[in-house]
Formats: structure tokens, C-alpha cells, sequence
């Protein structure tokens, strides 16, 4: 869609003009209305700023169609394709994993296949359902109501009836036709978690007495990085978005906002030469200050504890709107570092759940450096019933570091980590081993940030009390 500026009023013999300093150069003014060039500056700015808007607001729905697309890149482009994330190539791309989890993901459009049937058998999972907005819908597994017993959850669509015979089914209705849906396999035993991927099965309501074959494609052999992409594949990710989804009531300002920038819903995406100069450089500004809110929160963060600089990966509760406010900024840090959030992750209940914590400094408050080494001196005895997990990650892609097929992760699984006689792990990330300490070790690449979370499944009461402390990464001199 082309914007004209010609309808602006011409400038009258002899008019009085003056000229207005802003924080976009002088804009000149006749009989107090903007001159003609100056109607097209102010206009300039106006989509400009709220192409920056945009680009915020549609994070959380860019972030979840990049694991969407990276289904369809291991070869599940299928609606009612199945695809398990395990593999060290495959789980690389994807934006803050855990690497001893196995992650089972389903993109259906149900638009096309109508309500849906998925079959989760029991065992240990952990799953959660959201809309393509991050919005939290439901969880299922360990962490939901059936407690990791089995259950087949009816997926129901936007404007799609609830079929009338539900029994033997939990009714789950989602706001959007892409849902946001997968699972961990908790187990880390490779064995375990193949037999329970291929248990799983996804097929139409209207054929459950006859399902189709089911494909299960296991990720591997190639790396997609799932982090949103820069630059107008920005954009063209939002149009998908924006053409496959309803429209909410709140989103509709958004829907005038992305008009005069060309992404109009029922129509092609076709920008002309200003409307990408504005997209391209609101991309560049945008993706800055997402990462300025998500590294360098201005919000009261949930610091871990007062004496270290670890802080809470999740401060809003997916489950409420937030009152007031719905948590724009939280859900945008969040989403811009991570993708998915549930109840079960910010629950305070001791041996239920997930704790994240992020780290992005050093104990001196410096940003963590790949040419430098460092040290985290891991308390012994620590508060959870699973396991525990430092992970490190790319700040550029949020993903793994990409160290040489090194491991990006130390767990209490880890196999040849030593642990000190007092029972305290300490983990190094550094360019180079510690010697006799390489199975304690993360490579890091010089010229490259990076950065942390801290992981404990199943926490138990001496993490919410904060009585067992979590000293910050130190530099090794």
C-alpha cells in the first residue's frame, strides 16, 4: 500500500513560516501547519515508531512460528507430523534448551484439520499447550492435571464447536489455529525417550476410530536456528502470521499500525521502497531494545538471592493478564531469550516445576566474555529432586554456542564430572580446559558474549527460602 503526502495543505503567497526544533531535525510550520516536506517527515516518524511497536508486540508470535519452521525443516511439514528434538545438532538451534530433555513438538493448523486428538502416554513428560502468542493454555504431563498418567487432550480451534461426545477426553480450546504444543521427555536414557516419543499419536477428532499412520520424525544431522530472523525476513514472518491467524479485539490497533508499512490481513505483502527503508530500520532498532529489555531489565527483577547476581528467568505469571498491565515488557524479555512459560515454571510449590535463572555478568558486574575463563562454584547439596543444569548460550542467537560440536552444558548428569571432596561442583567456561578438570568444562569462543541459565527440575524448599547460595561465575585471573 503506497502513502502520499500530495493531499498536504499548500503553502500560502506570503505566509509566515516558522521552524520547530525536534528530536528529528527543524520542521517547518505555515500559519501553525506543517509545511509539505514537514508532513512527510512527521509522517516518516509516525510509521517508523510504530513499526518499532510492531516489532515488539508480535515477538512472542514470531518466536513460536521459528520452532514451527524448524518442524518443517526436519521434516515435519505435516500438520500432524510429530518431531523429537534430542540429538545435539538438532536441539542447538533452538532458543534456550535444555540438553538433557528430549523436546517433542506439534505445529497442526487447525483451520485445516478441524478439532485434533493428541495421545500422551504416561510416563515422565512434562508438556504445555500455548496459543501462537506464548499465551499459556494449559499443561499436561508431570506438571498438569493428570500428574504424568496418560491423557487425550481434544484440541479445539477459534470458532470451531466442541464436538458433542467428549468423554475419555480433556477439552482443550486454543485462540489461535497454530497452537504452540509439545512435550520434554524428562528422562535423559536415550532408549526411554524414543519408546516414549513413539508412543505419542496426533490425529482428527473425526477419525479417531480409524487414525491415520502416524509420522514421527526424529530431528538430526543439521542445525535450524530458531531465533526470529533479521531484516524484512522479520516482517515477512510477521505478514505470515497476521494472514494465517484471527484477529483479536487489542491486536486490531496493531492491525492500523502495520496498514501504511504494506501488512494488510487478506492482502499481498508487497512493500515499496519506503515502506522497507522504515521495516529494515525498525528491525534494527527494535531487535536492539528487545535485547536491552531482556539482558538489562528495567523492571523490579526477581533477584535469586541479595548477595549474587542471578535473577529470575520468569517474573509474570503466564496463567493471569496481569491486572492492570499485562506485562509487556516481562513477556517481551522473556520471549525475545526463551520461548514457552507455563504455571508449573514460576510455581512456588517445593518439588514441582522448573527453576530458570539467568546470568548475563560475572561477580564484578562485567558481561561474560568467550576469550576469558571463568568459574561457577556449584554448593553442594543442591535444593532439587531431579537433576541441575548450567547451560550456556549465544547472546546473537540465543541458542547453544556454536564451540565446535563442544557441549554447551554441565549437569549433575553429566558423565566424568568430578565433584569436590565437600561435595561442590565448580563448572569452567573458557576457551581453553582446566587441566584434569575437562569433564567440569564449557568451551567458549573468543570474540563472542555469552550467557546463562541456571536450572534445578523438581526445586525443593531450601531453593524458595534461599538458604542454599548460588555464587556468581568468577573470573579465573
Amino acid at each position: 500500500m503506497n502513502i502520499s503526502h500530495k493531499a498536504a495543505v499548500p503553502e500560502p503567497a506570503g505566509a509566515q513560516t516558522v521552524s520547530v526544533n525536534t528530536r528529528i531535525g527543524k520542521l517547518r510550520l505555515s500559519q501553525g501547519l506543517p509545511t509539505k516536506d514537514s508532513v512527510a517527515k512527521l509522517y516518516d516518524e509516525m510509521d517508523f515508531q510504530q513499526a518499532v511497536q510492531a516489532f515488539q508486540w508480535a515477538i512472542p508470535a514470531v518466536g513460536a512460528t521459528g520452532w514451527q519452521h524448524a518442524n518443517v525443516f526436519y521434516g515435519g511439514g505435516g500438520d500432524l507430523d510429530l518431531v523429537a528434538y534430542k540429538e545435539f545438532d538438532a536441539v542447538a538451534g533452538i532458543m534456550t534448551p535444555n540438553a538433557n530433555v528430549t523436546y517433542v513438538m506439534a505445529f497442526p493448523d487447525l483451520s485445516k484439520t478441524g478439532p485434533v486428538v493428541w495421545e500422551i502416554p504416561a510416563g515422565q513428560t512434562a508438556g504445555i499447550i500455548m496459543d501462537c502468542w506464548q499465551n499459556w493454555v494449559a499443561d499436561f504431563g508431570l506438571t498438569g492435571p493428570d500428574k504424568g498418567a496418560g491423557v487425550k487432550l481434544l484440541l479445539v480451534g477459534p470458532g470451531q464447536p466442541v464436538p458433542e461426545s467428549t468423554e475419555g477426553y480433556r477439552v482443550v480450546q486454543i485462540p489461535s489455529f497454530m497452537p504452540f504444543m509439545g512435550f520434554r521427555i524428562l528422562n535423559p536414557d536415550p532408549t526411554f525417550a524414543k519408546t516414549e516419543f513413539e508412543k505419542s499419536r496426533i490425529y482428527p477428532y473425526g477419525q479417531r476410530e480409524k487414525p491415520p499412520v502416524q509420522k514421527s520424525v526424529w530431528a538430526q544431522g543439521k542445525t535450524f536456528f530458531q531465533a526470529p530472523p533479521k531484516g524484512m525476513a522479520y516482517w515477512e514472518r510477521v505478514n505470515e502470521i497476521i494472514q494465517r491467524e484471527p484477529v483479536g479485539y487489542t491486536d486490531q490497533f496493531f492491525m492500523s499500525m502495520l496498514q501504511p508499512l504494506g501488512i494488510v490481513k487478506g492482502k499481498p505483502f508487497n512493500p515499496d521502497a519506503r515502506q522497507k527503508k522504515l521495516l529494515e530500520d525498525a528491525a534494527v532498532l527494535g531487535d536492539l531494545m528487545a535485547r536491552a529489555n531482556s539482558f538489562f531489565s528495567r523492571l523490579p527483577v526477581s533477584k535469586y538471592r541479595a548477595d549474587a547476581r542471578w535473577e529470575s528467568v520468569l517474573t509474570f505469571n503466564p496463567s493471569l493478564p496481569g491486572g492492570v498491565y499485562r506485562d509487556t515488557a516481562a513477556r517481551n524479555g522473556l520471549y525475545y531469550q526463551a520461548i514457552s512459560s507455563s504455571p508449573a515454571m514460576v510455581t512456588r510449590t517445593p518439588g514441582v516445576g522448573s527453576v530458570y535463572l539467568l546470568g548475563v555478568s560475572d561477580k564484578a558486574g562485567a558481561p561474560l566474555d568467550g576469550g576469558k575463563t571463568y568459574r561457577l562454584h556449584v554448593p553442594a547439596n543442591p535444593p532439587m529432586k531431579q537433576f541441575w543444569a548450567v547451560t550456556i548460550y549465544d547472546i546473537e542467537t540465543r541458542a547453544f554456542i556454536q564451540n565446535g560440536g563442544q557441549r554447551s552444558e554441565i549437569s549433575s548428569k553429566t558423565t566424568g564430572i568430578k565433584t569436590n571432596a565437600d561435595g561442590c561442583v565448580d563448572v569452567y567456561v573458557g576457551p581453553t580446559a582446566p587441566q584434569g578438570l575437562e569433564g567440569n568444562w564449557v568451551k567458549s569462543v573468543p570474540g563472542k558474549a555469552w550467557f546463562t541459565y541456571f536450572r534445578l527440575y523438581a526445586p525443593t524448599e531450601a531453593y524458595f527460602d534461599q538458604s542454599w547460595p548460588l555464587p556468581d561465575f568468577d573470573k579465573v585471573k
